[in-house]
């Protein structure tokens, strides 16, 4: 009987694409779906005053990121199915990068102006803020970048701290027309974060500190309301009804919740108070609503999340997988960090959401996809693979020598023994697997000893 000739080119890449890997890390999911549910229910507690007295709905932004989050948890279950081999391969990150840089460089000319910011583009009747996709490109690019180096190109000073840092100023250069200055941080901060741990020496950029440091002052101080920001994050009490109004709000809320807060929906301070308390300051309202037992809470989930991207991380299958989690992780913590001391007064008021709680169709969405491809790793990391049942059951026959498992095949009179190497039989690294099962437990029940008597070998 005729074997079935298996898709070439672009068929088979797609036919392997959704190739069956092993289980997923369920713990990570569990926690994906806690934090998504949470942060639901803190939106809709947030944001009824602001959406009934601007747009007369007061579940519309509610509904708005319930529709995301629905369309976003389906985009996670599809790119966890999706080999992140395959996201990764150069062509496509390099395609997907320079369409992410020409979107961010037409907002920052004609998207819509929002206190002085041009970050959202409207397509059609979707809003769309080109900074999200940049997080996740940069992350892939990194990856790809630094996987594929040896140790001693990424441990030089021209491959391993100059290409990174024309890298991310090329990324970050239209940000800073638009100007997104969060986003440009976290870009930066994330993409270190890649690059030192693939193993780049930090006192190759220690070199560029001094001008580092330079261009960051320049960037906070040019414009007059970025430096009032700046000047008064100290002591936000100072002009409480200027630039230090967001910060003396959110920290009046904080401290009105107490250890158990004033209950679920009974904000004092979402009441017009804290501009946009559905948003950057969603954390002030958890703290005002549900106390401080609300606010370890959220904070726990988060540690769970680092702790078991970490694990996937570490367990990954190959160098790009391990970058992928670590950056997508550095992704999500960052984020978090950053919103959290800008809510309790330890940074300048940015705008930085938190991830999965602060409302935000572009944000909620990416951040899922980026989960999705954090499950993928997981369904291919050393643990997952390992875990991979044969599937015979015991007291069945196992299969026979040479059929599908790699081993020499029996010589007869007709046709001489020869030898296929595990890797390349059909059936791969699973039947490689099957064949030692059963190899040793054969040699455990002397059936070896046995076949070399009756065969005389």
């Amino acid at each position: 009987m005729a074997r079935k000739k298996k898709p070439n080119g672009l068929f088979r890449e797609a036919f392997t694409v959704f190739q069956k890997k092993g289980r997923m890390d369920l713990e990570l999911l569990a926690i994906i779906i806690i934090m998504l549910f949470f942060g639901l229910v803190m939106v809709a507690s947030a944001s009824f005053v602001t959406a009934l007295y601007k747009l007369g709905d007061s579940m519309y932004f509610l509904k708005k990121q319930l529709i995301v989050a629905v369309v976003g948890f389906i985009l996670m279950i599809y790119l966890s199915k999706i080999d992140y081999h395959v996201l990764a391969k150069p062509n496509i990150v390099l395609a997907y990068m320079a369409v992410t840089w020409v979107l961010m460089l037409v907002t920052a000319f004609v998207g819509e102006d929002i206190n002085g910011a041009r970050r959202w583009i409207n397509i059609g009747p979707v809003s769309l803020q080109p900074s999200e996709l940049a997080k996740i490109g940069i992350v892939l690019l990194m990856a790809c970048i630094c996987s594929r180096q040896s140790k001693e190109s990424i441990h030089s000073f021209k491959q391993g701290c100059l290409l990174y840092l024309v890298i991310i100023g090329c990324v970050c250069a239209p940000l800073l027309l638009q100007p997104h200055k969060s986003a440009m941080m976290l870009i930066g901060i994330v993409a270190m974060i890649i690059v030192i741990v693939a193993g780049a020496r930090i006192r190759n950029f220690m070199v560029f500190s001094p001008i580092v440091v330079c261009g960051l002052l320049f960037i906070m101080f040019k414009d007059k309301y970025s430096a009032a920001r700046i000047l008064n994050f100290a002591d936000p009490f100072k002009d409480m009804t200027g630039a230090g109004w967001q910060g003396v709000q959110s920290l009046y809320a904080i401290g009105s919740g107490g250890l158990f807060g004033l209950g679920l929906g009974r904000s004092r301070q979402k009441y017009l108070n804290i501009p946009e308390p559905q948003n950057d300051f969603i954390f002030s309202i958890i703290c005002e609503e549900l106390g401080f037992i609300g606010a370890a809470l959220v904070i726990l989930l988060f540690v769970l999340l680092l702790f078991r991207c970490i694990k996937i991380a570490m367990e990954a299958p190959d160098k790009l997988g391990s970058l992928i989690a670590i950056g997508i992780t550095a992704l999500i913590m960052v984020q978090v960090i950053i919103n959290i001391a800008v809510v309790t007064a330890w940074m300048p008021v940015t705008g930085m959401p938190l991830p999965f709680f602060s409302a935000g169709g572009t944000s909620l969405m990416f951040t899922l996809a980026s989960m999705g491809i954090i499950l993928n790793v997981s369904r291919q990391s050393t643990r997952a693979v390992s875990g991979v049942k044969p599937t015979y059951k015991e007291g069945k026959p196992r299969p026979a020598a040479g059929k599908n498992t790699g081993a020499p095949r029996r010589a007869t009179a007709a046709r001489p023994a020869t030898a296929r190497a595990p890797m390349q039989s059909r059936g791969g690294a699973y039947y490689q697997q099957v064949y030692r099962q059963a190899q040793v437990q054969r040699n455990s029940s002397g059936l070896a000893a046995r076949r070399s008597a009756r065969y005389g070998r």
